[in-house]
């Protein structure tokens, strides 16, 4: 027999709220599918790899439009991108209502029109409500996509698994299950897991033990050395990330020791410190060389053309840009300090 009420409402309420919010969800999917229609009208869908750019698309490409339409309505680029999409799967005649907007994108991903005009049109069953509808978890289902809800055991031990790919969330979670006294019972009954657990407890014995006795770090250091000689366990080791981290940041601080002691005790080291310098200097001129030869070239080609106001704001920031490391560039030669404040690592970065 149905319950009396659904959550906190009666089922006389609840089919009031839902005839009311049908109507929105309805106006909703009019308004998403009015912009992918206004997103398709300012850059048609064209073919993978595209025709040959229009005048000035070179510059801005798809992408740019869009953001500014989305900009101005206030919306993330991927929403625009995700609407123009799903309006252009579905034209007008083929759009359902009282299927939602989130059904129509999740099968606009059918590649064929006929076979997906035709999945429309035919919902499958939703047990839960025992009617054929779409919800966004049939729909991922009919396309392959993995349901947000997940229903069958398998479904379940798949979404656990996913979201446990992390070791330290794995352990967690086996460590939680674990003190149910019938979970810990069906895991012993398997000889695998039960071998596991054997080795681990063995395992983790001996590493307390080991570490007891490398307390001190020159010991420590030594024990390191000689077990690192083993191919077998320095593979392991490489295979830690932490571990490997830290081995390399050790290589790199001793290299860079070694160099700083060859540069600053040996005749060769600063005749070589000369050198890299003058090595230095000659990159930064090159670099100064290729930037006025690029104007150059490039400059000229602006005659009789006239920039849009978006063309002219992206070229005046990076003139900013430009302008600010040439100034960065003066500072550093005539102080020797290259460190740059947060203003000029803003434009720098291009924010």
């Amino acid at each position: 027999m149905p319950t009396a009420t659904i959550g906190h409402v009666t089922r006389e309420r609840y089919a009031q709220i839902i005839a009311t919010d049908r109507e929105l969800v309805g106006q909703m999917q009019r308004i998403q599918f009015t912009i992918g229609d206004h997103a398709l009208e300012i850059e048609p869908m064209q073919r993978l790899g595209g025709a040959h750019p229009a005048p000035g698309e070179d510059l801005f490409g798809v992408d740019v439009s869009l953001q500014i339409y989305a900009d101005d309505l206030g919306l993330s680029l991927s929403t625009v991108r995700s609407y123009r999409f799903a309006a252009h799967r579905w034209p007008a005649g083929q759009r359902r209502h009282g299927v939602s907007h989130k059904v129509h994108y999740i099968l606009a991903s059918i590649a064929d029109d006929t076979e997906r005009f035709e999945a429309i049109d035919a919902p499958p069953l939703d047990e839960l409500a025992g009617a054929r509808r779409w919800t966004t978890d049939l729909a991922k289902k009919h396309v392959g996509q993995r349901p947000d809800r997940p229903e069958t055991p398998a479904q379940k031990v798949a979404a656990i698994h996913r979201l446990a790919d992390d070791d330290e969330v794995a352990a967690q979670v086996a460590t939680d299950v674990l003190r149910r006294p019938e979970v810990a019972a069906k895991v012993v009954a398997d000889d695998t897991a039960r071998h596991m657990v054997n080795k681990a407890q063995t395992t983790q014995h001996r590493t307390e033990v080991v570490h007891d006795l490398i307390d001190d770090d020159t010991v420590a250091a030594q024990v390191a050395t000689d077990v690192l000689r083993r191919p077998e366990v320095a593979a392991r080791v490489v295979a830690d990330d932490t571990a490997r981290h830290a081995v390399n940041r050790a290589q790199t601080d001793r290299s860079r020791q070694q160099a700083e002691h060859f540069r600053r005790e040996t005749p060769a080291g600063r005749a070589v410190k000369k050198i890299e310098r003058t090595v230095e200097f000659l990159d930064l001129v090159g670099a100064c060389h290729r930037f006025v030869a690029a104007c150059g070239k490039t400059v000229p080609k602006l005659r009789d053309r006239h920039l849009s106001g978006d063309e002219q704001a992206v070229l005046a920031q990076n003139v900013a840009r430009c302008r600010a490391t040439l100034d960065w560039i003066e500072t550093a030669a005539e102080t020797g300090e290259v460190d740059v404040d947060e203003e000029l690592a803003r434009l720098l970065r291009g924010e």
